[in-house]
């Protein structure tokens, strides 16, 4: 995953059509919506939730990025304001940071 990920943000990032920027956060979203579910006995989620906890802080710094580099494009800047709050709702409420407080302290 660390070597990756790094990509993967970045394409996310520097693509030009808003649709597609707008088109992978609502996946990233959902993904973590659905490993927000599970539960600590499922096999998945020894992978999940550590998966979520260092996935989500890196798209909000991809987010971060994103909404300095559209500082002149008001529709853009609105877009990633909401991603944003969209990241950091679900990674501070529903997410897996309460239930993996183990993970945290390592």
């Amino acid at each position: 995953m660390d070597s990756w990920m790094p990509m993967a943000l970045a394409v996310w990032e520097q693509q030009a059509d808003t649709s597609v920027q707008y088109s992978i956060a609502v996946a990233l979203s959902q993904v973590g919506s659905q490993l927000d579910h599970l539960r600590p006995n499922d096999p998945l989620y020894a992978t999940a939730a550590p998966w979520k906890l260092t996935v989500t802080p890196a798209a909000m710094r991809t987010v971060a990025n994103a909404l300095l580099n559209a500082r002149l494009e008001l529709e853009r800047q609105r877009m990633w304001a909401e991603i944003g709050r969209q990241f950091a709702d679900g990674y501070v409420q529903d997410g897996p940071v309460r239930a993996c407080n183990h993970v945290i302290r390592k």
